[in-house]
């Protein structure tokens, strides 16, 4: 296999990193043993796992090393992979709890990644108090984005628990779209500018562009370097905290439906109700809203592959506002004006619109001028992953939860991403461990959040804490 340059926003990601931002995400699985297994069960599947052999892609990509390699970064295979290296058999210390697999977790993805190495890492935790195990998965976004990560992990489950042959992921044949992407994209793009001529694809983008840089702040349209700096917003350290929280989809759509709006609205109230009551308690909440940033994948389900295809929204997050109610009705007009925004552009467009708009930013995180900046591009991050709703199996053990762990730009302190899984939001906050300390009131008050503006619109439900 010859060498692979790595894209444009693949490289972004690369050449982002610093010692104090790392550019990885993770998942976080947690499942629960088959009946009847007795203590050697973890320890057996994961000497089995160790017996596949890591010889598909991306999990066989290395960096390449030599002359050109900082200037134009690409993939090269590594034949001779240490498995030892990239899976690891962990136990939490007594007595097991949340406490103990969140301090874990939360040193664990304070590592950087060996860029001498296939970029990603695999620890299988047991010791857990409930005789559950934890799977903690860790791969550079250079590699996968969210959406990719999801459906990696999720390939190696199977829905039926007497299926005990399904082989560790990284042995699992690339998805379709990794090999057929970039056919594919140039397929796409070259029908597109038949249809619509360059003229009128950069046309669309400069119209969105110029129309988000001028609106006015009742349009809802927010543009960058227009949000309040505080707390969320400080100088990151290398180490990272990690919390959680699971909202059932059932009443989130629930309360979606009875104020008319979406899911993704709710989302957003209740991530904002958190982040409202928080600063107020740290005397830091700013008097202009704070600001979120939203990707929005470019993708369908069947396209999910290697590397990274989202673009942007920026929404306002409406903390300025005390009423639960008028604070929904804000986020949901500052969703719909970036719906309407981004549905003027076909998808060549959208992608030249997410260029221009990120620009700023990724110089700022590749020169370390964004430590500097008084003004963020936006406060945090809140990002929607979509998950496998039906009920999954590793081998026979049943998954009980699917959590996101995150990155964190320079500037940017806390991210907020959420994954869908059997009927519930799993939502994963990922914070820098000296800005926020106890980002673990965040994920409770999210939760009280949800119950709030339930109440505010009078119905009645139970929130399930992580």
């Amino acid at each position: 296999m010859a060498a692979k340059r790595l894209s444009l926003a693949d490289s972004f990601f690369l050449n982002a990193e610093s010692r104090d931002a790392y550019m990885h995400v993770a998942m976080l699985h947690r499942y629960a043993l088959p009946e009847g297994a007795g203590p050697e069960w973890v320890g057996q599947m994961v000497a089995r796992m160790k017996t596949y052999p890591v010889d598909q892609s991306p999990f066989n990509l290395r960096l390449r090393t030599g002359v050109g390699s900082k200037v134009a970064p690409a993939w090269e295979p590594d034949e001779r992979i240490d498995i030892d290296y990239h899976l690891r058999h962990a136990a939490l210390p007594h007595p097991g709890g949340e406490r103990e697999l969140g301090v874990l977790i939360s040193r664990l993805h304070s590592q950087p990644l060996d860029k001498n190495r296939p970029l990603w890492e695999c620890t299988v935790i047991e010791g857990l108090h409930d005789g559950s195990f934890a799977l903690y998965f860790k791969i550079h976004h250079a590699l996968m984005d969210g959406m990719s990560g999801s459906r990696t992990m999720s390939r190696c489950l199977s829905p039926d628990p007497s299926n005990l042959d399904m082989p560790a992921f990284w042995a699992m044949p690339p998805l379709k779209r990794a090999s057929a992407a970039v056919p594919k994209a140039i397929a796409e793009s070259a029908q597109a500018l038949a249809r619509t001529s360059v003229l009128s694809v950069l046309g669309q983008s400069f119209r969105a562009w110029m129309r988000m840089l001028r609106a006015a702040p009742e349009s809802g349209l927010i543009g960058p370097y227009r949000s309040p700096s505080c707390s969320l917003n400080a100088v990151v350290s290398p180490q990272r905290r990690f919390a959680t929280q699971s909202l059932p989809i059932d009443r989130m759509k629930a309360v979606a439906e009875r104020a008319g709006g979406t899911l993704n609205d709710i989302v957003l109230a209740v991530c904002a109700t958190a982040l409202r009551r928080y600063l107020l308690e740290q005397g830091d909440l700013p008097a202009k809203p704070l600001v979120s940033s939203i990707p929005v994948s470019l993708r369908t389900r069947e396209e999910a592959g290697e590397g990274n295809g989202i673009s942007l929204a920026l929404a306002s997050l409406g903390t300025h506002i005390a009423d639960p109610k008028a604070r929904f009705q804000h986020i949901k007009a500052s969703m719909q004006a970036n719906k309407d925004l981004l549905g003027t552009m076909t998808k060549p467009a959208l992608t030249l619109y997410t260029n221009l708009l990120m620009a700023p930013f990724m110089i700022g995180q590749m020169t370390g001028l964004a430590a500097r900046t008084k003004r963020p591009m936006y406060n945090t991050m809140v990002s929607n992953v979509p998950g496998p709703m039906e009920v999954l199996y590793l081998n026979g053990a049943r998954l009980l939860s699917a959590y996101p762990v995150s990155l964190i730009f320079n500037g940017q302190a806390l991210n907020i991403t959420l994954l869908s899984y059997d009927g519930h939001l799993h939502f994963g906050f990922t914070a820098c461990r000296v800005a926020l300390p106890h980002v673990q009131k965040i994920a409770v008050y999210l939760g009280e959040a949800l119950a709030e503006i339930e109440q505010d619109l009078g119905s009645e439900g139970r929130v399930t804490a992580a």
